[in-house]
């Protein structure tokens, strides 16, 4: 959705919720909006956070076999150079 139409979505809501409700109506409705919106963005966070661990899990083979290659290279290369002194 387009930003500016979310925004005027929202102008106009809010006004007839100014209108319709008094205060404390407005007060609860807006925290219970503001809760909804926490709990969407929460589970959002989540949903992208189990992806990439998904992701993360499939890869952690092929990384730990490059972390195990560049080990190898790195002891290879200071025992060389122990020797070498």
């Amino acid at each position: 959705m387009h930003p500016v139409l979310l925004n005027q979505m929202i102008v106009v809501i809010s006004q007839s919720f100014n209108e319709c409700f008094s205060n404390d109506e407005q007060a609860i409705i807006g925290s219970f909006l503001t809760t909804l919106g926490d709990m969407l963005s929460l589970n959002s966070a989540y949903i992208s956070y189990m992806q990439n661990q998904n992701s993360f899990s499939t890869n952690s083979q092929d990384d730990y076999d490059l972390l195990e290659k560049s080990v190898e290279k790195i002891k290879e290369e200071l025992h060389n150079r122990v020797e070498g002194e």
